[in-house]
């Protein structure tokens, strides 16, 4: 948390003095803008989109709430944390006004520094788990989107293959096998690749860098070396390996040999390796 970007409102110069002091001192990374008066907030802000805003509650021309109100209503602002600042408006009613008008936040004056610090990093880390949530939910629509545009293409295919084999039984029986064991293949070949694509998004969310990292190790590494790779890394067994590329034992055996001998592991546990990725 160092690069962030804070916009305080305050229609008292020696206030934002104060605060601009306190984020020099505790956080000097922080990149401070500052304005006293309100009525400049909103172009300031759309200028220079802060990571927060620290607005006072008591200022002669827009009040704090409202200033937040229309903070709010700006699509580039709605997302963007608020603390409210005050002296005066002390009570329990009034902290639920603030966070009623959208306030994340509520700090009362005079300012202690290590409160500010602490509330300011609170906000901010709440605001930018949140930002994530939202750009990861937004990746996972787009694959599901391209995910579904994928399904119904091999559906319409698999709908067409199957009024051609229907053509081929009435006029060329003897091909009608053929064309069965050919469906069959891709069919299969689909499921395969269904179930690795969702497998892999569960796994990259629990081992985010893994594929990267022994990619980057080991740039030769063929994409059926890395999805084994993934399996020896979770501690599957060779039967169940085999199962799941529908292959023999043996021949998941073979291949991890060839694996080993490829990664130079000679005398280093191939399982024990892949864990420290």
């Amino acid at each position: 948390m160092s690069n962030f970007k804070i916009l305080i409102v305050d229609d008292t110069i020696g206030n934002l003095k104060l605060m601009v002091s306190i984020f020099e001192k505790y956080e000097p990374e922080y990149k401070i803008y500052q304005t006293n008066n309100p009525q400049m907030a909103l172009s300031i802000a759309i200028k220079t989109e802060p990571d927060l805003i620290i607005t006072d509650w008591n200022m002669p021309s827009i009040s704090g709430i409202d200033l937040i109100k229309i903070l709010k209503k700006e699509d580039l602002l709605k997302d963007t944390p608020i603390i409210m600042a005050t002296g005066v408006m002390l009570s329990s009613e009034d902290l639920q006004t603030a966070l009623s008008a959208g306030a994340t936040d509520y700090i009362r004056k005079p300012l202690d520094p290590v409160e500010l610090i602490a509330r300011c990093k609170s906000a901010l880390l709440i605001s930018s788990y949140y930002t994530e949530l939202v750009e990861q939910k937004n990746k996972d629509l787009a694959e599901s989107s391209l995910h579904l545009i994928k399904a119904q293409r091999f559906n319409r295919t698999f709908a067409s293959e199957i009024e051609k084999l229907k053509g081929i039984i009435l006029s060329h029986p003897d091909k009608a096998v053929e064309k069965l064991e050919n469906i069959k293949s891709e069919l299969l070949q689909e499921v395969e690749e269904e179930g690795w694509y969702r497998f892999n998004i569960s796994f990259s969310q629990v081992h985010a860098n893994f594929h990267k990292k022994i990619t980057e190790e080991h740039p030769t590494i063929t994409p059926a070396e890395l999805k084994l790779c993934t399996f020896i890394k979770l501690g599957m067994a060779n039967k169940e390996i085999a199962t799941v590329l529908n292959q023999t034992a043996d021949s998941i055996k073979t291949s991890r040999y060839r694996l080993r001998k490829k990664l130079n592991l000679e005398g280093v546990n191939l399982e024990t390796y892949l864990t420290s990725f």
